[in-house]
C-alpha cells in the first residue's frame, strides 16, 4: 500500500504551484464568494445538510469543534439542537455570514470563532471537545498532522466529510485547465487517501458513502460565467470564450430557479470513536 500521507502531501504541493492557486481561506476571504455561499444556504439549495446532520446525532449539551465551519452550515443547526459549538474559520467574511445565519435560524447562543487555519491551531490552547467535525475543509498541506490533531482534540468521536469522487465543478476545471493554461491540473485529493492514512496510523475508521446534493443556482448565465472564469483564472478574451462555450453545454436552466450544474458526485462520511 502506498504511503497515503506522502501521496496527499505531494499532490497538495503540486496543486499549490498551479496558476492562481487559492486555498479555501483565501477564496472565501473574498466577500462575493462568501455572499454566494450564504445565499445558497439560506435558499435551501445545500440539500446535503440534512444527510450530514443525520450522521451527527450529538446529545444536547455536547461540546463540538467544527473545523472550517464556513457560514455555519452545520454549526448553527448543531447549536440550535443544544450543542456548545466552537468553530475554526480563518476567512473573516465568513464570521459575519455565520452571525447572519444564526439570526435567520433564531439561534441566540454564542458560537466562539477561532480565526485560524487548522494547521495553525494549537490543541493545547483550545482544549478538547466531545466531538470534532470537519465538513469539506480538508485542504491541508500535511494530512497526518491534521488528522492527528483532530484525534487529539476529540474526547469521543471525529467526523470528516470529504469528496469521494471529483465534484461536478471540479470536472469542469479538469476539462478546461490544460486548454486555458497549458499546464497540468491537480484537483482535490480524495477521501480514499484520508481513510488509508488513518488506517496506516492505526485508526480504523468507518466510511459511509453519500450523494453530493449541493446545488448552486445562479440567476443569470452571466453570473455563472463570472464565477467560473474566476475559478479557472480565465482573464483573456479567448480564455473566457472557451469557458463560456463549455458552460453553455453543461449548465441547465431551471424555470423559476435559474442556472444549475447537475449534481452527480459522491462524498464520504469518515468517522471513528476514541
Amino acid at each position: 500500500m502506498n504511503d497515503a500521507n506522502n501521496e496527499w502531501n505531494e499532490h497538495y504541493a503540486k496543486q499549490s504551484k498551479m496558476t492562481n492557486f487559492q486555498t479555501g481561506a483565501q477564496r472565501f476571504s473574498i466577500q462575493k464568494n462568501t455572499d454566494q455561499m450564504l445565499q445558497n444556504l439560506i435558499r435551501g439549495n445545500v440539500e446535503r445538510i440534512n444527510d450530514q446532520l443525520k450522521c451527527l446525532p450529538f446529545p444536547s449539551g455536547s461540546t463540538v469543534l467544527d473545523i472550517g465551519a464556513g457560514p455555519g452550515t452545520l454549526a448553527v443547526p448543531l447549536a440550535a439542537a443544544g450543542c456548545k459549538v466552537t468553530v475554526v474559520e480563518p476567512a473573516l467574511p465568513m464570521h459575519e455570514a455565520l452571525n447572519t445565519y444564526k439570526k435567520i435560524k433564531g439561534v441566540t447562543t454564542d458560537i466562539p470563532i477561532i480565526a485560524k487555519v487548522w494547521e495553525e491551531v494549537n490543541p493545547d490552547e483550545i482544549g478538547r471537545f466531545d466531538f470534532v467535525v470537519s465538513s469539506f475543509a480538508m485542504s491541508v498541506p500535511d494530512l497526518n498532522e491534521a488528522l492527528l490533531k483532530m484525534d487529539a482534540a476529540a474526547k469521543k468521536e471525529v467526523h470528516i466529510f470529504w469528496f469521494l469522487t471529483d465534484p461536478p465543478w471540479g470536472r469542469i476545471n479538469e476539462t478546461l485547465w490544460k486548454k486555458l493554461h497549458n499546464e497540468d491540473y491537480y484537483g482535490r485529493p480524495l477521501a480514499d487517501l484520508i481513510w488509508s492514512a488513518l488506517y496506516q496510523m492505526g485508526i480504523y475508521a468507518n466510511l459511509e458513502v453519500l450523494p453530493l446534493r449541493d446545488s448552486h443556482y445562479y440567476e443569470t448565465f452571466e453570473e455563472v460565467l463570472e464565477e467560473y472564469a474566476d475559478r479557472l483564472a480565465a482573464n483573456e478574451d479567448w480564455q473566457i470564450g472557451v469557458v463560456e462555450d463549455y458552460l453553455r453545454e453543461v449548465f441547465l436552466e431551471i424555470p423559476g430557479k435559474g442556472f444549475v450544474l447537475p449534481e452527480d458526485g459522491l462524498y464520504a462520511h469518515i468517522w471513528w470513536k476514541k
